[in-house]
């Protein structure tokens, strides 16, 4: 059962604020998925799913400051294990397995160049020619306008570090390599 521990975004990060959960216990996951957004007083960054499936608990509280990096702060069941946990006395969320060890999980984006736009929730009512708009995050789009660039002007390329194999700074220039 992968176990989410709270990232260090830096080498010298020591603790975070979880300022908001963008899951709730029950929902699915996919790989990519964004979890959480991590603050710390210089940046705020958004938790993905490395693995799908499930999330059974969520062990810290939106908002809550000082949280040490390494702290378990939320379990997903993948879709090919057992029945969820038993709930933790007084707690009202799944308790993580014992045994599970802990996997560290970094801000990236999705795995995969965007694919097709998710539709709204069905509790949303689109907004006039909302169907038409595709929905991305800002560093989506950035990688997206400058991979439309480099296609179509060979004389547009990206130069810096760590754009290739590291995949830039907040991986905005993810899958341009490929």
């Amino acid at each position: 059962m992968p176990a989410i521990l709270l990232p260090a975004m830096s080498p010298t990060m020591e603790e975070g604020t979880l300022a908001k959960w963008l899951v709730k216990v029950g929902d699915t996951v996919k790989p990519g998925d964004v979890l959480a957004e991590i603050e710390t007083d210089k940046a705020t960054m958004e938790l993905e799913a490395d693995d799908g499936g499930v999330v059974i608990s969520l062990d810290v509280a939106a908002g809550a400051e000082g949280v040490k990096v390494g702290t378990v702060i939320a379990v997903i069941k993948g879709e090919d294990e057992a029945s969820p946990l038993p709930a933790r006395e007084g707690s009202g969320v799944a308790a993580p397995a014992p045994a599970a060890p802990p996997v560290q999980h970094l801000t990236t984006l999705a795995d995969s160049m965007p694919g097709p736009a998710e539709k709204n929730p069905p509790s949303t009512p689109p907004l006039p020619g909302e169907e038409k708009v595709k929905r991305q995050t800002v560093r989506e789009a950035l990688r997206d306008a400058m991979a439309e660039e480099m296609r179509s002007t060979p004389e547009v390329f990206v130069m810096g570090e760590e754009v290739a194999e590291y995949q830039g700074a907040y991986k905005v220039t993810q899958g341009l390599l490929e």
